[in-house]
Protein backbone atom coordinates (compact mmCIF):
# COMPACT_ATOMS: atom_id res chain seq x y z
CA UNK A 1 0.00 0.00 0.00
CA UNK A 2 3.01 2.89 0.61
CA UNK A 3 4.58 1.83 -2.60
CA UNK A 4 1.04 2.10 -4.19
CA UNK A 5 1.36 5.53 -2.32
CA UNK A 6 4.66 6.46 -3.12
CA UNK A 7 4.29 5.98 -6.86
CA UNK A 8 1.22 8.15 -7.28
CA UNK A 9 2.80 10.81 -6.10
CA UNK A 10 6.08 10.28 -7.69
CA UNK A 11 3.42 10.62 -11.19
CA UNK A 12 1.29 13.06 -10.17
CA UNK A 13 4.34 15.26 -9.13
CA UNK A 14 6.33 14.49 -11.91
CA UNK A 15 3.48 15.24 -14.56
CA UNK A 16 2.80 18.46 -12.86
CA UNK A 17 6.40 19.86 -12.55
CA UNK A 18 6.88 18.69 -16.46
CA UNK A 19 3.56 20.32 -17.67
CA UNK A 20 4.13 23.36 -15.41
CA UNK A 21 7.79 24.25 -13.97
CA UNK A 22 9.98 22.83 -16.92
CA UNK A 23 7.50 24.08 -20.02
CA UNK A 24 8.56 27.19 -18.50
CA UNK A 25 12.38 26.64 -18.66
CA UNK A 26 11.87 24.61 -22.05
CA UNK A 27 15.24 24.51 -23.83
CA UNK A 28 15.27 24.36 -27.96
CA UNK A 29 11.23 23.61 -27.61
CA UNK A 30 11.60 20.90 -25.30
CA UNK A 31 10.35 20.02 -22.51
CA UNK A 32 12.47 16.99 -20.17
CA UNK A 33 10.46 13.87 -20.01
CA UNK A 34 9.74 13.55 -15.90
CA UNK A 35 7.42 10.43 -16.48
CA UNK A 36 9.51 8.46 -18.34
CA UNK A 37 12.61 9.00 -15.77
CA UNK A 38 10.49 7.70 -13.43
CA UNK A 39 8.88 4.73 -15.30
CA UNK A 40 12.56 3.56 -15.72
CA UNK A 41 13.82 4.18 -12.19
CA UNK A 42 10.25 2.30 -11.22
CA UNK A 43 11.31 -0.75 -13.83
CA UNK A 44 14.82 -0.64 -12.72
CA UNK A 45 14.62 -0.32 -8.93
CA UNK A 46 12.26 -2.90 -8.35
CA UNK A 47 10.95 -5.45 -10.84
CA UNK A 48 9.43 -5.61 -14.63
CA UNK A 49 5.92 -6.04 -13.43
CA UNK A 50 6.60 -2.53 -11.65
CA UNK A 51 8.22 -0.42 -13.90
CA UNK A 52 5.13 -1.88 -16.31
CA UNK A 53 2.47 -0.86 -14.33
CA UNK A 54 4.34 2.73 -13.25
CA UNK A 55 5.04 2.70 -16.80
CA UNK A 56 1.25 2.67 -17.94
CA UNK A 57 0.33 5.32 -15.36
CA UNK A 58 2.75 6.97 -16.46
CA UNK A 59 1.68 7.19 -20.10
CA UNK A 60 -1.84 7.20 -19.83
CA UNK A 61 -1.92 10.79 -17.42
CA UNK A 62 0.07 12.04 -20.46
CA UNK A 63 -2.02 10.46 -22.97
CA UNK A 64 -5.43 12.23 -21.04
CA UNK A 65 -3.05 15.68 -20.22
CA UNK A 66 -2.25 15.94 -24.40
CA UNK A 67 -5.59 14.87 -25.39
CA UNK A 68 -4.74 12.67 -28.31
CA UNK A 69 -5.64 8.87 -28.47
CA UNK A 70 -5.86 6.95 -25.28
CA UNK A 71 -3.44 4.45 -24.54
CA UNK A 72 -0.67 5.22 -27.42
CA UNK A 73 2.04 6.50 -24.36
CA UNK A 74 0.40 3.94 -22.40
CA UNK A 75 1.45 1.30 -24.52
CA UNK A 76 4.74 2.74 -25.17
CA UNK A 77 5.58 3.79 -21.67
CA UNK A 78 4.54 0.30 -20.17
CA UNK A 79 6.80 -1.22 -22.48
CA UNK A 80 9.60 0.62 -21.57
CA UNK A 81 8.92 0.18 -17.37
CA UNK A 82 8.81 -3.88 -18.87
CA UNK A 83 12.23 -3.56 -20.30
CA UNK A 84 13.53 -1.56 -17.75
CA UNK A 85 12.59 -3.67 -15.31
CA UNK A 86 14.96 -6.89 -16.78
CA UNK A 87 17.51 -4.33 -16.00
CA UNK A 88 16.56 -4.93 -12.02
CA UNK A 89 19.07 -7.15 -11.04
CA UNK A 90 21.87 -4.98 -12.20
CA UNK A 91 20.68 -2.47 -9.33
CA UNK A 92 23.29 -0.60 -7.23
CA UNK A 93 21.86 2.29 -4.95
CA UNK A 94 23.36 5.29 -6.22
CA UNK A 95 24.44 4.45 -9.43
CA UNK A 96 23.62 7.14 -11.41
CA UNK A 97 25.70 5.58 -15.50
CA UNK A 98 23.53 2.79 -16.32
CA UNK A 99 20.17 4.74 -15.32
CA UNK A 100 20.98 7.20 -17.69
CA UNK A 101 22.16 4.97 -20.25
CA UNK A 102 18.89 3.53 -20.14
CA UNK A 103 16.84 6.81 -19.83
CA UNK A 104 18.48 8.15 -22.94
CA UNK A 105 17.81 4.84 -24.89
CA UNK A 106 14.51 4.63 -23.35
CA UNK A 107 14.10 8.60 -24.74
CA UNK A 108 15.17 7.58 -28.26
CA UNK A 109 12.58 4.73 -28.29
CA UNK A 110 10.09 7.11 -27.49
CA UNK A 111 11.01 9.97 -30.27
CA UNK A 112 11.21 7.06 -32.46
CA UNK A 113 8.24 5.57 -32.07
CA UNK A 114 6.64 9.46 -31.96
CA UNK A 115 8.55 10.11 -35.20
CA UNK A 116 7.02 6.84 -37.24
CA UNK A 117 3.35 7.32 -35.91
CA UNK A 118 3.35 10.83 -36.27
CA UNK A 119 5.27 11.78 -39.07
CA UNK A 120 6.67 8.76 -41.37
CA UNK A 121 2.74 7.58 -41.84
CA UNK A 122 1.92 10.91 -43.25
CA UNK A 123 4.66 11.54 -45.25
CA UNK A 124 7.30 13.86 -44.19
CA UNK A 125 10.52 11.63 -44.53
CA UNK A 126 12.77 14.24 -43.43
CA UNK A 127 14.17 12.77 -40.53
CA UNK A 128 17.64 14.34 -40.44
CA UNK A 129 15.55 17.63 -39.57
CA UNK A 130 13.64 15.76 -36.95
CA UNK A 131 16.88 14.02 -35.19
CA UNK A 132 18.89 17.78 -34.88
CA UNK A 133 15.57 19.67 -33.87
CA UNK A 134 13.82 17.28 -32.11
CA UNK A 135 15.66 14.11 -30.91
CA UNK A 136 18.97 15.32 -29.82
CA UNK A 137 17.94 18.16 -27.82
CA UNK A 138 15.10 15.88 -25.93
CA UNK A 139 17.04 13.33 -25.47
CA UNK A 140 19.92 15.30 -24.25
CA UNK A 141 17.87 17.64 -21.89
CA UNK A 142 16.26 14.59 -20.41
CA UNK A 143 19.25 12.75 -19.34
CA UNK A 144 20.46 16.04 -17.89
CA UNK A 145 17.63 16.31 -15.87
CA UNK A 146 17.62 12.86 -15.02
CA UNK A 147 21.07 12.83 -12.99
CA UNK A 148 19.64 14.82 -10.38
CA UNK A 149 15.54 14.04 -10.47
CA UNK A 150 16.78 10.12 -10.59
CA UNK A 151 19.28 10.37 -7.77
CA UNK A 152 15.79 12.08 -5.81
CA UNK A 153 14.02 9.22 -6.96
CA UNK A 154 16.88 6.69 -5.73
CA UNK A 155 16.78 8.63 -2.43
CA UNK A 156 12.63 8.32 -1.93
CA UNK A 157 13.23 4.62 -3.00
CA UNK A 158 15.67 3.76 -0.41
CA UNK A 159 13.87 6.24 2.63
CA UNK A 160 10.73 5.20 2.41
CA UNK A 161 10.45 1.80 0.35
CA UNK A 162 12.93 0.08 1.55
CA UNK A 163 12.55 0.97 5.50
CA UNK A 164 9.02 -0.62 5.24
CA UNK A 165 11.07 -3.94 3.95
CA UNK A 166 13.29 -3.52 6.76
CA UNK A 167 10.50 -3.24 9.46
CA UNK A 168 8.77 -6.01 8.05
CA UNK A 169 11.74 -8.23 8.24
CA UNK A 170 12.06 -7.57 12.13
CA UNK A 171 9.51 -10.19 12.94
CA UNK A 172 10.93 -12.80 11.13
CA UNK A 173 11.90 -15.70 12.82
CA UNK A 174 15.44 -15.61 11.14
CA UNK A 175 16.05 -12.30 13.19
CA UNK A 176 13.79 -12.95 16.34
CA UNK A 177 16.65 -16.13 16.49
CA UNK A 178 19.41 -13.92 15.56
CA UNK A 179 18.86 -11.42 18.31
CA UNK A 180 18.45 -14.37 20.93
CA UNK A 181 21.42 -15.80 19.83
CA UNK A 182 20.07 -18.98 19.05
CA UNK A 183 21.98 -20.63 16.10
CA UNK A 184 19.16 -22.01 13.84
CA UNK A 185 20.82 -25.11 12.60
CA UNK A 186 21.34 -26.40 15.53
Amino acid sequence: MLAFLVFTIEILVSYLLQSTVFSALSIANTVPDLLLIVAVAAGYQNSRLRGMTVGFFCGLIIDVGTGGILGVYALFYMLIGYLCGHFSSFYVQRDIFFPLMLVAFSEFAICCAYYVFGFLIRGDLQLSEYLKSIFLPKILYTVVVATVYYLILDLLYERILNRKAEDESFLSPESILREEGENPGA
